[in-house]
């Protein structure tokens, strides 16, 4: 029904009355009557907030579950007249919180929360429109009040008391709502998003507790009339509820369980953390937010990664534009799985979130969301401003040309008559369009950037759902899935083809027939040789990806050696069988320790790398990155204490100068950065004997800085063998295909 005049009674309801004729109009066109009968869902839990609604006829259950109760039950029934849904104007891009469901058939009118926004900040003036949103606030946060373990059983005229004293606030993500050591004045309650519970030191941050919707934060220091013990930090976008001390320790005196109840969730937040676990672990902790809200998380597991680069090339070339959505730049985490900890990177990726941060920040609605929940753009409504792009907390939206807006202008320049003037479809369209993952929509084998993989390192998960830590974070009941998939096994094919290759070249005291033998390595040569096309092509096209392209490569390979045995014997490696045998023998053996080389440098290699790595940083960043960490360093060292200052040159200089022999320790200690700057920092201990010294602040930010310098060396060495195997490979294996066909054809002509 929509587009249909609404009855005068819904107009009539306080929170829609006196709006003008043109508002009216335009909610109208906006929203809709829904006719409901008699038990009929409204809306359910985490299905996006969006839009209000106003009852015509009929009454409408909110229904949760407050917290601390496993039953759910009735918070309140709304009647004719009276609005419900309010949380959807609280922050764009929320999540529902309860459910709603109509008790008596009736009809409800459905708002939508930014056109009614925009139709009263225009039409209704400044105040009366605060003064709306002061209403709809209030009543979403009552809501949120009676589900909480520690207000539920407060009488309403208590509510009453927190509702008018409180203020709303609205915190962008990494804003402070307070921080350590500022006076305690206000309890906040978390209306929307999630706060961080942090403390500082030495310069690094230590998350202490997460708290979400319906927490409290900051009672503790107000009851004691300390100065705070944290900073609460939001994590995301958030909307929080600030009391006044006074108003807050006025309604705790009549009700001495409310402070203890808002004390056990804080604690309940840290004691879940600590049960987690390691400094390792917290890595994933330190942005819960981001894995909270991600609902296709681009992960990349860096032990088996072996940087070959292929996930962004095949990002690109499944694209007409032949940009890649995917930037192989990003943050690092450890997490859990059922094999132990993985160390993972986050590249640069739309995630797919369940409140896209992108898509309030569009004006034209070119940002949807499927039922799915994937988020696409539809690049015939971008403008290409770049706000979405700003929008994101993650930089995972670039913009790129607009190649289909410029293909079809080109074709009607070229149909049109030279003095037509410009084409209709280049004037007005923007040059530029915003691009991200689109998953590879309407692709049967699903995201191109997993299926190129030869390594099965690369998978999309829904982090909240499969690493333990987050779930554990987040109160999530059961056990979690597998975080990546089981790569194809690669030691059970090659064994077999070692085995079978053994048998074939034993079988030369047989001698079998030469040609037939010649023939077979052809063969397998040149199947070799058609490897790259196979995982490049066949691998984003047939289900399995490109690793089983790749297993089949190696034990390939493995079994040439065999045939290859079978057909020169000892002597093809020797003139007596004809240089061009001989030349072809050595060009294979040469081509074939290459590849196993390879092998066991993708093996050995991605492990010692991501012990280096402190984040996902591309070759052509390093030099960016020494140079921040050399200013960093020497920034750093000013202003520091002669002690300091005298350890620096003895120690710690002469071991960031080393351009040699310190990387190539530390790529031979099979190190991490961080057991590494722990055997730095011993060294610091032993010159001063170990004794401690505020004249000492400091030096472990500049060992943490030489330390890094070292490992980008070490970096680029490891990079080079892990990549530089691979010319020499792809050289010999050329020349392998070019000798062996020529030698067939030798051995076809004078064939008796």
């Amino acid at each position: 029904m929509t587009g249909t005049a609404w009855p005068e009674a819904i107009w009539r309801a306080p929170v829609l009355r006196g709006l003008d004729a043109r508002a009216q109009r335009e909610i109208e066109a906006a929203g809709e009557l829904r006719a409901l009968a008699r038990g009929a869902p409204v809306y359910g839990a985490g299905e996006p907030a969006d839009a209000f609604f106003v009852v015509e006829t009929g009454r409408v259950a909110i229904r949760a579950v407050p917290r601390g109760e496993t039953a759910e039950r009735v918070l309140r029934e709304v009647s004719p007249g009276e609005a419900f849904g309010e949380e959807a104007t609280l922050r764009a891009g929320a999540a529902r919180q309860m459910r709603a469901v109509c008790v008596d058939a009736g009809r409800v009118a459905v708002v939508p929360a930014a056109v009614f926004a925009r139709s009263v900040s225009r039409g209704g003036g400044g105040d009366v429109a605060k003064a709306r949103r002061r209403a709809l606030e209030r009543a979403a946060t009552l809501d949120l009040l009676r589900t909480l373990a520690f207000t539920r059983s407060l009488p309403e005229r208590d509510l009453e008391i927190l509702l008018d004293a409180g203020a709303h606030r609205d915190v962008a993500r990494g804003e402070a709502i307070y921080r350590e050591g500022d006076e305690a004045d206000h309890v906040y309650f978390v209306v929307d998003g999630r706060i961080q519970l942090q403390t500082e030191d030495d310069g690094r941050i230590r998350v202490r507790a997460y708290l979400g919707r319906g927490d409290a934060v900051g009672d503790l220091e107000v009851t004691r009339r300390e100065p705070r013990s944290t900073s609460a930090v939001a994590a995301g976008a958030a909307s929080v509820l600030a009391v006044p001390r006074a108003a807050f320790l006025d309604v705790a005196a009549r009700h001495p369980g409310l402070a203890d109840g808002i004390r056990r969730v804080v604690e309940g937040g840290e004691g879940r953390l600590r049960a987690i676990g390691s400094n390792t672990t917290r890595h994933v902790l330190k942005d819960l937010y981001r894995l909270d809200v991600a609902r296709s998380l681009l992960v990349i597991d860096e032990d088996a990664c072996v940087r070959c680069g292929h996930c962004a090339w095949s990002c690109a070339s499944t694209h007409d534009d032949g940009v890649s959505r995917l930037v192989r730049r990003g943050d690092k985490v450890v997490a859990r799985t059922d094999q132990g900890a993985a160390s993972l990177l986050l590249p640069s990726s739309c995630q797919h979130c369940e409140n896209p941060a992108c898509m309030p920040d569009c004006p034209t609605g070119a940002i949807g969301r499927d039922a799915r929940g994937d988020v696409f753009i539809r690049e015939d409504l971008c403008t290409g401003c770049g706000a979405c792009a700003r929008g994101c907390p993650w930089n995972n939206i670039q913009m790129a040309p607009r190649l289909a807006s410029l293909t079809k202008a080109i074709a009607v320049e070229l149909a049109l008559p030279a003095d037509a003037g410009p084409s209709p479809i280049a004037v007005g369209a923007s040059p530029e369009v915003a691009v991200k993952c689109d998953l590879c929509h309407g692709r049967d084998a699903g995201p191109a950037c997993v299926a190129a993989c030869p390594t099965s390192a690369i998978a999309r998960i829904h982090p909240s759902e499969v690493l333990p830590e987050v779930r554990a974070a987040i109160g999530a009941p059961g056990a979690a899935p597998r975080v990546l998939p089981r790569p194809r096994p690669m030691a059970p094919w090659i064994v077999g083809a070692a085995l079978v290759a053994l048998s074939i070249a034993s079988l030369g005291a047989l001698q079998p027939s030469r040609s037939a033998s010649g023939a077979l390595a052809c063969a397998i040569v040149i199947a070799l040789g058609a490897y790259p096309g196979a995982k490049r092509w066949l691998g984003l096209r047939v289900a399995g990806g490109a690793r089983p392209h790749y297993v089949a490569h190696v034990a390939l390979g493995v079994l040439a050696a065999g045939v290859v045995a079978l057909h020169a014997g000892a002597r093809g490696f020797t003139a007596p069988r004809g240089a061009l045998a001989a030349t072809l023998a050595w060009a294979f053996a040469a081509a074939s320790a290459a590849g196993a080389f390879g092998a066991v440098v993708y093996r050995a290699i991605p492990a010692r790398l991501t012990r280096l790595e402190k984040g996902g940083l591309l070759p052509e960043d390093f030099a960016a990155r020494a140079q921040a960490v050399d200013e960093g360093t020497f920034r750093d060292l000013s202003g520091r204490s002669d002690v300091v200052k005298a350890l620096f040159a003895r120690v710690v200089q002469p071991y960031r100068a080393s351009r040699v022999v310190v990387p190539l320790l530390l790529v031979a200690s099979g190190r991490a950065i961080g057991e590494e700057e722990a055997r730095l920092r011993a060294r610091i201990d032993a010159v001063v004997a170990g004794r401690k010294s505020e004249r000492l602040q400091g030096i472990d930010g500049l060992i943490r800085g030489a330390v890094e310098r070292q490992s980008l060396r070490a970096r680029r060495l490891l990079l080079a063998a892990l990549r530089g195997w691979l010319l020499l490979h792809v050289v010999l294996a050329v020349i392998v295909v070019g000798l062996t066909i020529l030698h067939g054809v030798v051995a076809l002509r004078y064939a008796p």
